[in-house]
């Protein structure tokens, strides 16, 4: 055969889905927040595998696990579907939505958060997480809804750097997950000014090429993990991990309201 009508021949082949590829592998994605985007990732692979194994165990699969840093690393791997699970926050949870993954399971707890303000001082500027977390979108949204539009919003890396933003006054008012602000509210410089919206919190979602039967094992795998594998889940989680329960899409309605309207 000419190589020309070889490479012709080529083009028409189908491209196959990297799962595909990686027969007897299941491959699962986790990023674990801003507040521990950084973590080692020899301790992240170590505190994450009773996770992976007990998801991989259930559909007879060896687990493949993959450390995302950022919120746009994720969803640049979504638009290329190679990987078969995500654990996420909840609102890139929500994204995967459109890029042809499902919700099967999230954490027990809530996402809690809230807007503080320093007394006394009129706000001028928000602090705010990294751009797409939850906690920079609720508060977008909430901020919103508030009809509260006539001040600056500023995104840092992570929690701990909102904090320093008010401390040294470089805004007046930031958006943190509940324990944080009242750790800070108590030293009596702060108060809580707007509550943000209780949501799901972080989701468990799956690729839509896998079957319904095989998402629903997943599922229920997360559902029944071990005390002790969630314990060392927790380690490589900033929000609060005490178990799953299974998950819906109808569950993900106020933060899809709040992508559409929060603004940028």
């Amino acid at each position: 055969m000419h190589r020309r009508s070889f490479l012709a021949g080529l083009g028409v082949l189908p491209v196959l889905p990297a799962a595909a590829a990686l027969q007897g592998e299941l491959n699962i994605g986790i990023y674990p927040g801003t507040a521990k985007a950084g973590i080692y990732g020899g301790d992240f692979h170590a505190y994450a595998s009773p996770f992976a194994q007990a998801l991989g165990a259930a559909l007879g699969l060896k687990p493949r696990l993959s450390l995302f840093r950022s919120i746009r690393s994720v969803q640049r791997s979504m638009e290329k579907g190679r990987v078969d699970l995500y654990f996420i926050p909840p609102t890139v949870a929500v994204t995967a939505l459109d890029h042809d993954y499902s919700p099967i399971a999230r954490v027990r707890d809530q996402a809690e958060g809230v807007l503080i303000r320093r007394r006394a001082k009129p706000v001028e500027a928000v602090a705010l997480p990294e751009k797409g977390s939850w906690l920079d979108l609720m508060a977008r949204y909430t901020l919103r809804q508030n009809k509260i539009e006539a001040v600056k919003t500023y995104n840092f890396k992570d929690p701990a750097d909102v904090i320093l933003a008010l401390q040294r006054e470089y805004a007046q008012a930031g958006s943190l997950r509940s324990k944080l602000a009242d750790e800070l509210t108590k030293k009596g410089e702060f108060e809580a000014w707007h509550p943000l919206p209780t949501t799901p919190d972080f989701t468990l979602v799956a690729s839509n090429r896998l079957e319904v039967a095989e998402r629903d094992k997943l599922a229920a795998a997360a559902v029944a993990l071990a005390p002790e594998a969630v314990q060392s889940l927790q380690k490589t989680i900033n929000s609060k991990v005490t178990g799953f329960v299974v998950a819906k899409q109808a569950d993900y309605g106020t933060i899809r309201q709040a992508l559409g309207e929060a603004g940028d």
